[in-house]
């Protein structure tokens, strides 16, 4: 049984409030409706008058009020059906953003990705929110993508985990709101108004892992990767790991039984217990039963991808993992990048470590540390430089912009400016979009790459 707001309006004559009535939408007849309405206005058995909705359409039958009811409208109750209203009236209506506006937010954000494919750098926008969450850890930050593509284990699933510090069910419930900037959260949050910002580790080149502040990029990136996520989290000081989970087929169940869409529940759970999960997705459960060897952590579980970005993940894993290395070099190597100077160890700058592992069924696992990968284009750049300058400009406002002009020369009849790698297996799989180096000919090329809080932007350059 399912109760249904109906506000009824007697415009008869006076300006009397509307009077809101709850009716069940199942099985009401229009006489009992009718009756009802009779007894809350007190119209006599012998008064004659017509129940209309705002667009005076008469509801005179049982299939008319079921209409009604669907709808959730306000009614007026009238001499006849063009009687002049004795007052205004006012009408209920809603404007909530359908469920597309998320959903399918990841498509439009991802097609501007200059010839590439665009699945790094969504990866990208939820290692964003790991190294923030992160920041705050005194010894190893330790971020995960975890591809777990074994079919024996059940539906291809992504995992992005990292052990930073968590979060509490009212941060979770926050994290969920479509662009609810950090600035806007009831958290505790430094305003740009109170002041400069504490300094967040080594701050050269800007890396202070604060790069996740519009709550856009991470709900993006799953729903351009997959169709569900599941969000896992816990923090050190509370026992209670907590569960949220949004779909696109929620989405649509809630739409068809006309349920709030934008709300859900937040499931709260020992550490370890998986009961609540199907044992068809037993890569989740195990995912789950690891939780007990983490004091605190956050798990990003992406579900429903379709076949073409497994297909693209499992066969261009090398390639993609550099990409990404390309993207946070910087917070991999440390300040100066990976040099590798005479009489000098290697850099300081080694408590992030950002892996990938790749699970398929009868093979061993395949992982790589961003960090080992050495032939990413940031790398080239800084091995095959003859000189670069470094210069620093003050803006309007107290921003500060750090950039680097390096030298290539051209030696030995050719260039040696490196290029975007190609992808080695780009042409061995027909159903697949080759990786293209889409910069334009020499002699109108982008001059600076551009980076934000020391995080490559992709496709994105200053002329």
């Amino acid at each position: 049984m399912v109760n249904v707001e109906v506000f009824v309006y007697d415009r008869r004559k006076g300006d009397k409030p509307e009077v809101k009535l709850q009716v069940e939408s199942d099985g009401l007849s229009f006489s009992e409706f009718k009756q009802t309405l009779c007894k809350e206005f007190n119209i006599g058995k012998d008064e004659l008058f017509v129940i209309v909705n705002t667009n005076r359409g008469v509801i005179d039958s049982d299939a008319a009020l079921e209409q009604l009811l669907q709808e959730s409208s306000t009614l007026y109750i009238l001499n006849a059906v063009d009687q002049e209203l004795s007052a205004p009236t006012y009408e209920r209506v809603e404007y909530i953003p359908h469920y597309d506006t998320l959903v399918k937010s990841g498509i439009y954000e991802y097609y501007a990705s200059e010839g590439q494919n665009p699945l790094p750098f969504a990866f990208a926008e939820l290692v964003d929110n790991a190294l923030a969450a992160t920041a705050g850890n005194k010894g190893l930050r330790k971020i995960e993508i975890q591809l777990m593509f074994d079919d024996a284990l059940g539906k291809p699933a992504i995992s992005v985990w990292d052990n930073g510090q968590g979060m509490t069910s009212r941060a979770l419930n926050n994290w969920a709101i479509y662009r609810l900037s950090k600035f806007n959260r009831d958290e505790h949050f430094r305003k740009p108004t109170d002041g400069p910002r504490p300094p967040l580790g080594d701050v050269s080149r800007y890396l202070n892992s604060d790069i996740s502040w519009f709550g856009v990029g991470g709900k993006q990136a799953i729903f351009f990767i997959g169709n569900a996520t599941r969000m896992i989290t816990k923090t050190d000081n509370c026992a209670d790991v907590h569960e949220l989970c949004i779909s696109k087929e929620e989405f649509e169940r809630k739409e068809q039984r006309r349920e709030s869409i934008y709300s859900g529940q937040i499931y709260n759970r020992r550490s370890g217990d998986c009961v609540h999960i199907s044992e068809e997705d037993e890569n989740v459960r195990e995912l789950i039963r690891a939780e007990e060897k983490h004091p605190s952590f956050t798990s990003v579980v992406i579900t429903g991808i379709n076949s073409t970005k497994v297909l693209y993940l499992r066969y261009h894993f090398d390639y993609w993992c550099q990409q990404l290395a390309h993207i946070y070099h910087y917070y991999l190597h440390g300040p100066r990048g990976n040099e590798r100077r005479p009489g000098k160890g290697s850099a300081p700058f080694r408590n992030i470590d950002i892996q990938v592992v790749l699970f398929e069924k009868g093979k061993q696992a395949k992982r790589i540390a961003l960090r080992d990968i050495d032939d990413d284009l940031q790398s080239e750049y800084i091995k095959t430089t003859a000189s670069a300058f470094e210069f620093r400009a003050h803006c309007e406002g107290g921003a500060i912009v750090e950039g680097m002009l390096r030298y290539h020369p051209f030696l030995y009849d050719s260039e040696t400016y490196p290029q975007l790698s190609p992808d080695s297996k780009a042409n061995d799989e027909d159903d697949l979009e080759p990786m293209i180096d889409s910069r334009a000919p020499r002699g109108n090329r982008p001059i600076f790459e551009c980076y934000w809080n020391g995080r490559l932007i992709p496709y994105t350059a200053i002329d």
